[in-house]
């Protein structure tokens, strides 16, 4: 730039200054700092691979359905999601499938024995529109979807996409639901994508490591070693947490309880 086109001190002084109000960024709500121990909730929503899962492990997922009683519960979604992977034939499961049908099974017969409650998809009312909820997380999870695509060069399928994630957008909506009535609830997930957008809604979230710690301080009968191996082998085919959010070894199962309290857990 020359001297012309550079305005002058006095120039810049008579330039009026802008009206228009500074945004503010948005601040998010603080998604409540959980416990490794077992803390009591009002719904605590489960999503088919968590379950599935658990479900490979027949006795820890005995204990997590005891230790959660009723308030462990799966929306309509989930469940017709986990039936139909139940219903799939021996024969057309394949090595990639046959764990999580499997786990299905098992999962599909809780659900037809009451074990675990499956609840329909709130309706709207005055203080909480479920379907501009449930538009808003559809969209989160496809935008994480999306930059995962592009960071490996694939297209995204979005009707795929908005199908693969309707048990988790309807468990997020309406864990979200029961927040603003005033309750207490948790989505139980092992999903990157629904942890994501599970905190980017202030909602708190547990995957099955969690669910398996908590056993640890529950149960003194489970140890950790065997916690930390279980983990291993039932989310390694399917379910998979994200690399950040695995336990690194047996030690993210201890307990160190003494006089009613636990460093680790508390």
């Amino acid at each position: 730039m020359d001297d012309l086109e550079r305005p002058s001190p006095k120039g810049m002084a008579l330039r009026r200054p802008s009206l228009q109000p500074r945004t503010r960024p948005r601040v998010r709500p603080p998604v409540p700092t959980l416990p490794r121990r077992h803390t009591p909730v009002d719904m605590a929503w489960a999503d088919t691979g968590t379950l599935c899962s658990l479900a490979l492990r027949p006795p820890l997922l005995s204990k997590v359905l005891s230790l959660y009683g009723t308030s462990l519960v799966v929306t309509e979604a989930v469940a017709t999601e986990i039936r139909r992977l139940a219903s799939v034939p021996e024969a057309r499961r394949t090595a990639d499938t046959r764990l999580l049908c499997t786990g299905a099974d098992s999962i599909a017969r809780h659900l037809d024995a009451g074990d675990i409650k499956e609840l329909p998809l709130p309706t709207s009312d005055d203080t909480f529109n479920t379907f501009d909820k449930l538009d808003q997380v559809l969209r989160q999870l496809r935008e994480i979807d999306a930059a995962a695509a592009e960071r490996s060069g694939r297209s995204v399928d979005r009707v795929g996409s908005a199908h693969r994630h309707a048990g988790e957008a309807h468990s997020i909506v309406s864990a979200l639901r029961t927040i603003a009535f005033g309750r207490r609830t948790l989505l139980l997930t092992n999903d990157g994508g629904a942890m994501a957008v599970a905190v980017r809604n202030a909602v708190p979230v547990k995957h099955v490591g969690h669910l398996l710690a908590e056993l640890a301080c529950h149960d003194e009968n489970v140890n950790a070693d065997q916690l930390f191996d279980a983990f291993t082998q039932i989310t390694r085919k399917f379910a998979t947490v994200p690399m950040q959010h695995q336990p690194k070894d047996e030690k993210s199962f201890n307990c160190v309880m003494k006089g009613g309290s636990c460093r680790l857990c508390d």
